[in-house]
């Protein structure tokens, strides 16, 4: 019988390993599948490499994602009700598109509610909560000054859904986002550029913050500042449909 001594290692063919170029896969994020295929849509939206209008095929995207088709149509559900998508029976999923009885009827709402927001907050809102708020307004200003318009977007829906959080009613809060963020995403995917507007627009948010942080019990310094960014907005579509 053979005494099991340590094996010959030598005798072995070394293992030749080819040259590592880079990570085979990146790293994971901590979101769902749903989630990242929500972000991407919303991301392809904003951008403005979906344009109003523009129909959403489930399958197609599917493909292009790499997904199945059920988490393509759960992801188009979250975006309907953020605003973003329009799903209408036998006609199928398109981005958003709101024309100006939409819009006007819209804004009349949101002067109405937000104004209401912004009173309830001024009773809740800290020093740290409008230096955040302000925060936010300087950076819409950096990003009109660099020309960068989905940081601009992204900080003024930031800035307005605080507002929204500060009042604290959840239902104030699901209406407005139901409501505004569509009309917002909507405005800037038409201007597709920042224009002079974009620089008038840090005023009127900044108008906004300044009646949030007033002791004085009164919405007219709110209302003010919504109507002239009502105006703006207006302004804004006639410039982009031109």
């Amino acid at each position: 019988m053979q005494s099991s001594g340590p094996r010959d290692r030598g005798s072995r063919p070394a293992v030749t390993r080819s040259p590592t170029k880079g990570p085979l896969f990146n790293q994971i994020e901590p979101f769902s599948k749903k989630d990242r295929v929500v972000a991407a849509l919303r991301e392809a939206i904003v951008s403005g490499r979906m344009q109003p209008g523009d129909p959403i095929v489930e399958s197609r995207v599917a493909r292009q994602l790499g997904v199945g088709q059920p988490l393509v149509r759960e992801a188009l559900l979250d975006l309907e009700h953020q605003g973003f998508v329009q799903r209408v029976p036998y006609r199928g999923t398109s981005v958003t598109k709101l024309g100006p009885d939409e819009i006007d009827q819209i804004q009349r709402l949101r002067t109405e509610l937000e104004s209401l927001a912004i009173e309830w907050a001024r009773a809740r809102a800290c020093a740290e909560d409008v230096s955040a708020l302000r925060a936010l307004v300087e950076e819409m200003r950096q990003a009109a000054r660099a020309s960068d318009l989905g940081r601009f977007n992204d900080c003024d829906l930031e800035l307005h859904r605080r507002i929204w959080q500060l009042s604290g009613n959840k239902y104030l809060e699901d209406t407005l986002e139901r409501a505004v963020v569509p009309l917002l995403t909507f405005f800037y995917l038409r201007s597709g550029r920042i224009g002079k507007l974009h620089v008038e627009s840090v005023r009127h948010h900044e108008a906004l913050v300044d009646a949030l942080a007033s002791g004085e019990p009164s919405v007219s310094g709110a209302r003010a500042a919504l109507q002239a960014l009502q105006v703006q907005c207006g302004e804004l579509t006639s410039v982009a449909s031109d």
